[in-house]
């Protein structure tokens, strides 16, 4: 993908995406990058579509995880040029026994969750009452950022009614979330219940925040006896 503003109508599309931050190294494992796309009328980078994730690989090449773009007629820009890969070997691990640990930042290698439905203003009999939201038949793998319709979400810290977020128990974090200082921390989760904020407790998240003010958060299935269970953005 390009690195570089692409001009309108390039791309053999009306929005050209491209990729806004240099292509990682190998060492680098996974990374999230901004997705910029231009207008005719406005700068380079006057729409901004979802993150996506980016390795490089050995034999100097790239793979790209990309996601559905959230607006109409735009398309990813590739580019031809060698971008040349420096490849050093850094040995990240801390090896103890038979036990490899590997030295894993969530920051930089987190999933996009973007689903608007999840909103505190979504009700679960216009969206989850028809369409069966329900976080237990999610198959949660690792740490995620929550996205609105592309904007930076976090988790509500405070009593959100049940039947919003979309599902029919509303789960919000049991505390306040962590500083950068902080690392990672475990939050209770909580579920509401008719009147009663605290009615349901889920399985516990981990929690961390990230430079550039935002969160991540490593989701697990919630507890199954919790009817129609969603986490809420």
């Amino acid at each position: 993908m390009s690195e570089t503003c692409i001009s309108s109508f390039s791309c053999n599309t009306y929005y050209n995406l491209w990729l806004n931050g240099p292509h990682p190294q190998i060492e680098d494992g996974v990374v999230t990058r901004e997705v910029c796309a231009g207008s005719y009328w406005s700068s380079c980078c006057y729409y901004k579509s979802k993150p996506i994730r980016v390795k490089a690989c050995p034999n100097n090449y790239y793979v790209y995880e990309l996601v559905n773009p959230q607006f109409w007629c735009s398309g990813y820009c590739t580019d031809v040029n060698n971008i040349s890969q420096v490849v050093s070997y850094v040995s990240s691990d801390n090896i103890t026994g038979s036990n490899i640990t590997l030295n894993y930042e969530p920051c930089n290698n987190y999933n996009t969750l973007d689903n608007h439905w999840r909103s505190t203003f979504s009700y679960w009999y216009l969206y989850g009452y028809i369409n069966g939201l329900d976080d237990t038949r999610v198959e949660w793998d690792g740490w995620y950022r929550l996205f609105i319709n592309g904007s930076s979400a976090q988790m509500p810290e405070w009593c959100i009614s049940y039947m919003s977020c979309g599902g029919f128990s509303s789960l919000w974090l049991g505390g306040s979330h962590p500083r950068i200082e902080d690392g990672v921390v475990t939050r209770e989760i909580y579920g509401s219940r008719y009147d009663q904020c605290s009615y349901y407790r889920s399985e516990p998240i981990q929690v961390k925040a990230c430079p550039g003010d935002y969160y991540v958060y490593k989701f697990t299935r919630p507890t199954v006896s919790i009817p129609a269970p969603v986490y809420c953005a």
